[in-house]
């Protein structure tokens, strides 16, 4: 029994029009003191958590720690998704998927290795100064994040969201 009722050349035709979206992942990592480990990219302004593209093919937990590792050199557990993110008709970019994992905590003066091909420097930041280092937006997500670890939930949101 075929699997579809288009021939090869329909169904390939077909799925070209179907939408696309673009997959990252980021890592939320903690130090002692409850601070977040921040990464500042040389292709953007601002400050972003250690992770990136998912590459096709690879699942966004394996993709995020594969980043985590390229770009900071932290060799760490796989840890649960803490919030999705729906980036919903960015320009240019497109519809995108944004997964945030727990990276776990680490020692403040752990050996932090950064890939010097994407990345300026880091550093670790408090929860009340979010705002200042990734805007309103990506603060709150951040601190849903938070919220969740205590929780156990998972948090789902999309740029529509108010």
């Amino acid at each position: 029994m075929a699997d579809t009722y288009l021939s090869h050349d329909e169904l390939v035709k077909f799925i070209a029009t179907l939408p696309t979206r673009r997959l990252a992942a980021g890592a939320l990592i903690r130090d002692e003191q409850n601070r977040l480990l921040a990464v500042e990219p040389n292709y953007r302004d601002g400050w972003a958590l250690p992770g990136g593209t998912v590459e096709a093919g690879e699942a966004p937990q394996q993709g995020c720690f594969r980043e985590v590792q390229e770009e900071v050199g932290l060799d760490l557990a796989l840890g649960r998704v803490l919030l999705i993110f729906h980036g919903l008709s960015r320009g240019v970019w497109g519809d995108s998927t944004y997964y945030i994992y727990d990276g776990g905590q680490i020692p403040s003066d752990a050996v932090i290795t950064l890939q010097e091909d994407e990345l300026l420097s880091y550093r670790w930041i408090e929860p009340a100064a979010f705002e200042n280092h990734f805007g309103e937006s990506f603060a709150a997500r951040l601190k849903a994040c938070y919220r969740a670890l205590e929780t156990g939930e998972t948090v789902e949101l999309s740029s529509h969201d108010s």
